[in-house]
């Protein structure tokens, strides 16, 4: 097969497995957010003022490294498995689910570090679903990267979430209970 019927052959199973989702689906989700977010993370590091500017100082730098080392951790064990991988930014804008907006860069630093913080949250969202499938099909690799990656993200919530003065929950995804099958 030539180059190009490759990548055809390889834009068929990527729509395919994205309607009928796969851990290696998933994770192409979680790996185009990160490239998103570390994007979000440099245009806060540059623009944020007031006390923020000071967290970005200490912590940016490191949020940047820890999700490009994620990043990589997570495309060696999609390679492993005959996954999937975006590699073209075309592919991480659209498998990418974080919002972006260049204006926000003029709000205040800690509407910038919340807005960073919402997107670790939602990210865990997907995190959770990897995690499931890989579980499901075995992928162990995948499982413990994604496990990992949980836990830093849940830990970086915590500091980021305490230093603007939050409960930790405050302002993020709240699964709600189902109450649904009680009577009053």
């Amino acid at each position: 097969m030539t180059a190009a019927e490759l990548y055809h052959a390889e834009l068929e199973r990527s729509d395919y497995e994205h309607h009928h989702p796969t851990a290696g689906a998933v994770i192409g989700h979680i790996t185009s957010n990160l490239l998103l977010h570390t994007l979000k993370i440099e245009q806060a590091k540059l623009f944020a003022r007031g006390t923020a500017a000071l967290f970005f100082a200490q912590k940016g730098n490191a949020w940047e490294d820890t999700e490009f080392a994620f990043i990589r951790k997570l495309n060696r064990e999609l390679l492993a498995e005959g996954d999937l991988i975006p590699t073209t930014s075309k592919e991480v804008l659209e498998f990418g689910r974080l919002e972006e907006d260049g204006s926000r860069k003029y709000e205040d630093g800690n509407e910038q570090l919340f807005d960073l913080v919402k997107d670790f949250d939602t990210q865990l969202l997907y995190i959770g679903k990897g995690l499931a499938l890989a579980k499901q099909e075995g992928h162990l690799g995948q499982v413990a990267a994604l496990t990992d990656l949980a836990n830093w993200m849940k830990g970086e919530i915590a500091f980021a979430q305490n230093f603007l003065g939050h409960d930790l929950k405050e302002g993020l995804y709240v699964e709600e209970d189902d109450d649904d099958d009680e009577e009053d």
